[in-house]
């Protein structure tokens, strides 16, 4: 058990400041706002537990009167570690509960506490000692009510945890007096975590796609120029994110007035490049990601010089069909896969930027790494504005046009995609203050939004919101562009030196001889990722042998050192095996749920417990040895679109059965959104 170690009660000492020192290892906007308190004013009073003060405020009890280590544990054993990796705990109170459950939940639990008391913190911090469960535990304290992109920041490394499912629980004497808060903050944890749950399922789900995607660019990615040479060419100047959100119409105007392009770099979408191209409005930079190859059609039609002096940037991820269809100028951010897997010497530098959930976040993240200040937000509603779902002219809506006729409208097929999945739909405020719906997807969006507005403002930057529509956005300033505009129309020109996404100097050429490099480079390394998938199921053979001889000691010792030295080997395949794992999101995450509950299942005997680790390892390298098949399978079909074959843009649509029973029939998918 945790050392609870308290100040006597009138004792001059204080543990404030090695408390504060803990606290801001993890909360340090928590730590600051406590260090900037005054103490409130508690009466303290000796219970039955000797050392062990308890204490009032405003005459309403903070813990036990009697016995307040009792209570503790009784409020930790209502934590359920098997079903949640994260405690969310309402109230800090005096923090006996909270010590209790940091040494309950070990290194293998976040607890999250939210005490908007700060006065209240101050006054328990200064007598009672929490400096080692919060130096030495996953415990963050947070302040505020409303720190939901606080909060998205902090637990940054705890994601797979977040994602095992959160409980919340209740501290019983804190509950009257965080009545008026805890609602909100409540509100905003569920937000955070359904936001993070999405981006890990998706990381899983996506990730056999992504690699396939990666690849089929690996000719691209090695024969054209990244972004690092655009660090901080915006040199502070302006920079314009437009968004397809339907609150874009009305700035369009705007936007294609003379000298704007000259004095604002103009970051798009590749959503709304059509759009704007149609309006005599030619971006610098248009942004793509998607995985779909229905985002083709963003750019069917273009030709070289209607996108001369447009450059796209994409990320390796996007699916081929984009790269092959743009007719201009392209640059790939930066992916450590493919600088893994084809080598400093093809892979050269390109350059990283913060990886975001869409296009819009892209656009958003090189903005900042041009050096822009400020950059202002158009047609980023985030929400369904006037109840429509795009601005009007989306490219989707030429998607959409062979099935549109009187009885099915364009603004049917909107409300249609907005109600169909009403169960999602929640109500928020917006730039005015007025209700708007919006959904779980682009709740998600706005979470990651405001973590990034959140860190640009703490370094002094500025990000204005000029969508004049759409959800209220944290840590923006609300404009019209027109204001906008107004204010920051300089009189040079937006981009220093080059013009924006002018080809980079001296980038590497598409050349035979390069060619032949990364062909033999991908040959190797799918030799490599053979002999991962070969060594992957010699160890899954020894593990199953070791199940039938557990209970003889000298064949099972013999079996694991053969293990050990099968993993030694295959461990030392390089690069193949750390690409195989990288490919293997989905296993590695079950091989950390099964190592979690191993640790937290302290009734289990030697025996009970290796035979459990022997399951765990069993099917920790059948997911291996599936994951370097699959890499495997995709690198030859790499190597096929090098020779001059296909580039694989979706998934091989599987055999129709033989035969359906009259019970059986197709399932219904919704399409992938292509914004």
């Amino acid at each position: 058990m945790t050392t609870l170690t308290h100040i006597p009660l009138g004792a001059p000492a204080s543990p404030l400041q090695a408390n504060l020192s803990a606290l801001s290892l993890r909360s340090p906007a928590a730590a600051e706002c406590v260090r900037s308190a005054l103490p409130s004013s508690l009466v303290w009073s000796d219970t039955d537990q000797p050392g062990v003060p308890t204490a009032s405020l405003d005459g309403r009890a903070l813990a036990s009167r009697r016995r307040p280590l009792d209570e503790a544990r009784a409020f930790a054993e209502a934590a359920d570690f098997r079903k949640a990796g994260a405690m969310v705990v309402l109230g800090f109170g005096l923090g006996y509960h909270i010590l209790e459950l940091a040494r309950k939940a070990a290194q293998h639990t976040l607890v999250i506490v939210f005490e908007p008391d700060t006065a209240l913190l101050r006054a328990a911090f200064e007598r009672i000692d929490f400096s080692r469960a919060l130096r030495e535990h996953n415990v963050l304290v947070i302040a505020d009510p409303d720190a939901a992109p606080a909060l998205t920041r902090a637990v940054e490394g705890a994601e797979p945890l977040l994602a095992m499912g959160v409980q919340f629980l209740e501290h019983a004497p804190s509950v009257a007096r965080l009545r008026g808060s805890s609602p909100r903050f409540t509100q905003g944890v569920t937000e955070v975590v359904a936001s993070i749950r999405t981006q890990v399922i998706t990381t899983m789900v996506q990730m056999d796609v992504t690699v396939r995607n990666l690849l089929m660019n690996a000719d691209h990615y090695a024969f054209k120029g990244g972004v690092a040479d655009l660090k901080n060419t915006a040199g502070g100047r302006p920079a314009i994110v437009v968004s397809a959100g339907p609150s874009l119409q009305r700035n369009l105007a705007l936007l294609a007035e003379p000298g704007v392009r000259d004095r604002f770099v103009i970051i798009a979408v590749q959503t709304v490049l059509k759009t704007l191209l149609a309006r005599g409005i030619r971006p610098h930079f248009v942004t793509a990601l998607d995985y779909h190859e229905i985002s083709r059609r963003f750019y069917e039609g273009l030709t070289a010089e209607d996108v001369a002096g447009v450059t796209l940037v994409a990320e390796p991820k996007a699916n081929p069909a984009i790269l092959e269809a743009f007719p201009g100028e392209i640059r790939l951010v930066g992916a450590p896969l493919l600088d893994l897997a084809l080598g400093r010497a093809l892979a050269g530098e390109h350059g990283t930027i913060p990886p975001g959930a869409t296009v819009a976040h892209l656009a958003y993240s090189l903005a900042r790494h041009l050096g822009a200040d400020p950059v202002i937000l158009i047609g980023q509603d985030l929400a369904f504005t006037d109840g429509r779902y795009y601005a009007p002219g989306a490219a989707i809506h030429e998607v959409w046009g062979p099935e549109l006729n009187p009885f099915n409208t364009l603004e049917l097929m909107e409300w249609q995609r907005i109600v169909r999945w009403r169960g999602h739909l929640h109500e928020r405020a917006d730039h005015l203050g007025r209700p708007v719906y919006t959904d779980d997807q682009m709740s998600t969006y706005l979470a990651q939004f405001e973590r990034y507005f959140l860190a640009d403002s703490e370094a002094g930057l500025t990000t204005i919101d000029a969508t004049e529509g759409g959800v209220r956005k944290a840590h923006t300033r609300a404009m019209t562009l027109r204001e906008t505009l107004g204010e920051f129309y300089t009189p040079s020109s937006a981009v220093s030196g080059e013009r924006p996404g002018s080809a980079t100097r001296g980038a590497p050429m598409d050349t035979p001889s390069r060619r032949r490099q990364l062909r033999n480079r991908l040959d190797s390394l799918r030799r490599e990722v053979r002999l991962v998938g070969e060594g992957s199921e010699q160890a899954e053979g020894l593990l199953r042998r070791m199940r039938t001889v557990r209970h003889d000691p000298a064949r099972l010792n013999a079996l694991i050192d053969e293990v050990h030295g099968v993993r030694a080997r295959v461990q030392k395949i390089a690069p193949a095996y750390e690409l195989v794992q990288r490919l293997n999101q989905a296993g590695a995450f079950k091989r950390f749920r099964a190592d979690r509950a191993l640790i937290l299942d302290e009734a289990l005997s030697p025996e009970d417990r290796q035979a459990r680790q022997i399951e765990r390892d069993t099917t920790n390298v059948r997911w291996l040895r599936d994951a370097a098949r699959t890499l495997d399978s995709l690198l030859g079909a790499t190597i096929s679109a090098l020779d001059g074959g296909p580039r694989l843009t979706r998934d091989p649509t599987p055999p129709a059965p033989e035969s359906l029973d009259d019970g059986d029939a197709p399932s219904a998918t919704s399409p992938t959104s292509p914004t």
